[in-house]
This record gives structure tokens, C-alpha cells and sequence, in this order.
């Protein structure tokens, strides 16, 4: 499995706004995309950032051809319309995980 996870710094002032958007359009729109089988939004609660909130978004991959094939062709977009919401007071940064060993409580 393939994660292409996006950390999100957010100031205070617009977490409502910032939570608002991306729970009932963006994170929906990524996944519409195609490329992706799930996804899901995390608080990061440590470590803390003093007038920030941080946030994770984890989406799911089945390859590294579908990732690719979003970030060329659908990303700039999705980014550029974030962008437009929220302008530089937000900031991402992307990286993308590979699972390598899973295991379970049977």
C-alpha cells in the first residue's frame, strides 16, 4: 500500500474554516480523483506547534503509477484552489510511505 500523506499547518484563527473546507469538499474531491481507495484526517497532537494547529491527511494508493499519474494530472488543481481558500497562512508539506510490514491481533 502506497500513503501519500499531507501535513497541514494551520493557524488557530482558521481552523474552523480550514476543517470546514477540507472535510466537505477537498479531501472528497482528491478522492473522486480516482487515484485513491481511502483516505482519512489526523490531529497531530505532538509535537505541538504555539498558535497552530497540525493536521495529517492520509491517502491510499494501490501504486506508485496512480500517485504519480494524480500529482501530474490532478494535483496542481486541488492545490491551486487550496491555495486560493486559504493563500500562504496555510502550509503543507507531502510525503509519500510504502508499507513494508503489517501486522494484526488476530
Amino acid at each position: 500500500m502506497i500513503t501519500y500523506q499531507v501535513e497541514v499547518v494551520v493557524p488557530n484563527e482558521l481552523v474552523e474554516k480550514w476543517c470546514s473546507y477540507m472535510t466537505s469538499e477537498h479531501i472528497d474531491d482528491v478522492v473522486r480523483t480516482g487515484y485513491f481507495t481511502s483516505a482519512r484526517l489526523v490531529h497531530v497532537t505532538e509535537p505541538a506547534i504555539e498558535g497552530s494547529v497540525v493536521f495529517r491527511v492520509i491517502y491510499t494508493a494501490t501504486s506508485h503509477q496512480d500517485l504519480e499519474t494524480y500529482r501530474r494530472e490532478c494535483a496542481p488543481a486541488l492545490q491551486a484552489h487550496h491555495t486560493a481558500m486559504f493563500g500562504d497562512s496555510v502550509k503543507a508539506t507531502r510525503s509519500i510511505t510504502e508499507d513494508v510490514w503489517k501486522t494484526s491481533i488476530p
